[in-house]
């Protein structure tokens, strides 16, 4: 076995498999679980530094009161972290914005970073942004890392006003994520379908109909998407499908890259500044 595997993920992947060889129903049941906890992860170090020099407040999205941060002064850039991830992922760009002239406001959503909770949704990462981005004066742009770029993009959708909109390793087709997830936990290819007949029981949504295929058609501001050329997580043809979305935006495809290290990279980081200010 791949040493490289956490031993949690290859001991889901043994059970997983055997639940859906003798209790099928139950694996569907597990299945959907699954896709809606995430995994949490110990902060880093360049992590707690940013905890000791942001203002730490409170915002209530959904009924729930979730952590949220604020670092300098000036106009606002809003900043959403992907699915199982955390603000302080965003600790290279908060302080580069910090010393470029702007605020850096970020939100962790429910069940990630210092929140409490099990499990959420797309719906919680949408719900989270809006509230922060409603609380902030003079907004000069909002960036999205991974599924934090598509709950923006949905929130656009359901009528969120926003300037600027930075995407970093963005998902955009709802096939590929959901045979992601499937890979992941080694589930038989009708995992696609239990997934997405929950997604209409629990939320009366349609999976694809809340993904960026399908939601970034609203989104009329300036775009940069960023992407990683060695993203294995969220593949480089999810950014050529949102530029066939959207012609106009801006894209960069970046040599060497992969998900989570494209928000510490210091070109990226001055090409995000440099459009910001543009």
């Amino acid at each position: 076995m791949d040493k490289s595997i956490p031993f949690a993920l290859k001991s889901i992947r043994f059970l997983f498999g055997i639940t859906q060889s003798i209790a099928p129903s139950l694996a569907n049941k597990w299945s959907v679980n699954l896709f809606l906890s995430p995994r949490r992860s110990a902060l880093t170090t360049a992590g707690k530094r940013m905890l000791e020099k942001v203002e730490v407040f409170e915002i209530s999205a959904g009924g729930r009161s979730l952590k949220a941060y604020k670092m300098g002064e000036g106009p606002e850039v809003v900043c959403l972290h992907g699915w199982a991830g955390k603000a302080t992922q965003f600790s290279y760009i908060a302080d580069a914005l910090v010393e470029a002239g702007y605020t850096f406001v970020a939100v962790d959503a429910w069940a990630h970073g210092l929140n409490p909770g099990k499990s959420a949704s797309m719906f919680d990462f949408s719900e989270a942004f809006s509230t922060l981005l409603g609380k902030c004066e003079n907004p000069a742009a909002v960036m999205g890392h991974s599924l934090g770029a598509a709950g923006i993009s949905f929130a656009v959708k359901e009528g969120t006003v926003i300037p600027k909109f930075i995407t970093l390793g963005a998902p955009a087709l709802a096939e590929d994520i959901l045979d992601s997830f499937r890979e992941i936990i080694q589930a038989k290819p009708e995992t696609n379908e239990v997934i997405r007949r929950a997604c209409r029981k629990m939320f009366n949504r349609d999976f694809d109909e809340v993904t960026m295929s399908s939601t970034f058609g609203a989104v009329k501001v300036p775009v940069f998407g960023i992407h990683g050329e060695e993203d294995f997580d969220v593949g480089i043809h999810h950014l050529d499908a949102l530029k066939a979305i959207n012609p106009s935006m801006k894209t960069m495809r970046v040599p060497n890259l992969g998900h989570r290290r494209i928000l510490k990279d210091k070109m990226v980081i001055g090409e995000i500044i440099d459009f910001i200010k543009k």
